[in-house]
């Protein structure tokens, strides 16, 4: 197949996106395949749930399935049941597995370790592999190393005609200046001054004046409606509105500890009670420091923080009491599995709120751009106390039966933001 053919054969298989990567002689069945000296593609790629999968002399080993199907030349395509990821925190590296294990039409003959003959022969010379990304799957195709394909691909990597994607992949797509158009477009909505609260829904703007209209506002503007999907917001921005001194970065459950087995015991033993129908937990905890008032400390077992690195993959963030009981817990697994939904590119966009009757929104002109969300970043982050636990966790007696309502927020003051992003710039939308 030409590349036309293989772009469209992945398209009508219902590729959202076609990225490519070259394949060195390392990049076999042997050695697995490279893909990346960062944690990023885990958030390019969609992925089974991350797990821990004990210790290797690479160190801590952390695992994802992968619903990875091989396409054929003729078009046809086949599931490759043994696919998956493999995460080495300490590097951090990812790394490609399994992909030929029980599937009779994968390209086995391509993707055999190299002999010492075939390695010299080689050196110069790689193989591509195209992944159509799926809402829900994979679809993989690999190149011969004197393909025409090959050559055409490697010719317009060379020229500089590709986006660079998660540090080791290329984009099919035309390459555009993402972030430039990501700023005309703020320009516009700056410019157009005050604008009513609203949303969309079912593809038409309606009004809306709860607490969080500002993020439905923006995001209306932009054309998107609100669907809880882990992609973008616009190309490959995540747009946030913010005002204040605090962002919120994630909200994961806990999935060890007392928390998990009894919530009402936790709460009775951590938390408070304003009456007899009423129990709290909702007090900042920063990682090493005992809370005064739930008499927990927060600390992360089985990290290193000298050397910024993982080293049990059993460990996690602990809530812990005096004797050493489990309060509530996120494993590392946890933690990557949602740090994985996040994305490597934000944009934080001022607001100011006008309540005349109704309620109105103005964006700018103050513009935040943050990129490079590594997992080493906000692990640090973690440690350091940039990054603290805010909960806002309750059980009411209604009816005569307790009711719970969870927040477990992960939260970072504004000004500590820089910790966990690679490059931070800020930008006046009327000095543009």
């Amino acid at each position: 197949m030409d590349l036309a053919a293989i772009q469209n054969n992945l398209y009508e298989l219902g590729a959202e996106r076609i990225i490519v990567k070259q394949l060195a002689n390392n990049d076999n069945t042997k050695q697995q395949v490279y893909l990346g000296g960062s944690f990023e593609v885990i958030q390019l790629l969609p992925s089974g749930e991350i797990y821990s999968s004990g210790m290797s002399s690479k160190g801590p080993i952390f695992k994802a399935s992968l619903t990875f199907y091989w396409m054929t030349p003729d078009g046809k395509v086949e599931l490759a049941p043994g696919a998956q990821l493999i995460l080495y925190p300490k590097y951090p590296e990812v790394r490609f597995s399994g992909f030929l294990k029980g599937c009779k039409s994968s390209p086995s003959h391509l993707m055999q370790p190299p002999t010492k003959v075939e390695r010299t022969e080689r050196a110069d010379k790689n193989r591509i592999l195209f992944l159509g990304i799926c809402e829900d799957r994979i679809i993989g195709y690999v190149t011969h190393w004197d393909d025409p394909v090959t050559h055409e691909l490697n010719d317009k990597i060379n020229a500089g005609q590709l986006s660079l994607v998660a540090s080791v992949f290329y984009s099919l797509e035309e390459k555009v200046d993402t972030r430039t158009d990501l700023l005309n477009k703020l320009i516009q909505i700056h410019k157009a001054g005050l604008v009513p609260s609203q949303r969309i829904k079912d593809g038409k703007i309606i009004p809306y004046e709860a607490m969080n209209g500002a993020g439905f506002t923006l995001e209306s503007l932009f054309g998107i409606s609100p669907n809880g999907i882990a992609e973008p917001d616009y190309e490959d921005w995540e747009l946030k509105a913010h005002s204040g001194s605090v962002v919120t970065l994630m909200t994961p459950e806990p999935d060890v500890g007392l928390y998990l087995d009894d919530l009402e015991v936790f709460l009775r033993q951590y938390g408070w009670s304003r009456n007899s129908e009423r129990l709290d937990f909702a007090s900042i905890h920063k990682t090493n420091i005992v809370n005064e008032r739930t008499r927990l400390k927060l600390v992360m077992e089985g990290y290193d923080a000298t050397r910024q690195e993982i080293t049990d993959p059993d460990g996690g963030l602990h809530l812990v009491d005096s004797e050493g009981n489990l309060a509530a817990g996120w494993s590392f697994s946890k933690i990557l599995e949602h740090w994985k939904r996040k994305h490597s590119r934000t944009c934080f966009v001022s607001y100011s709120k006008h309540v005349d009757g109704s309620v109105f929104y103005q964006f700018g002109p103050g513009v935040r751009l943050a990129e490079g969300a590594g997992i080493k970043n906000y692990l640090s982050s973690l440690y350091s106390q940039a990054v603290y636990y805010d909960p806002g966790i309750n059980m009411k007696l209604n009816n005569g039966k307790w009711k719970s309502k969870k927040r477990n927020q992960f939260r970072t003051k504004w000004k500590d933001i820089e910790a966990l992003y690679d490059k931070v710039t800020d930008l006046k939308l009327d000095e543009l």
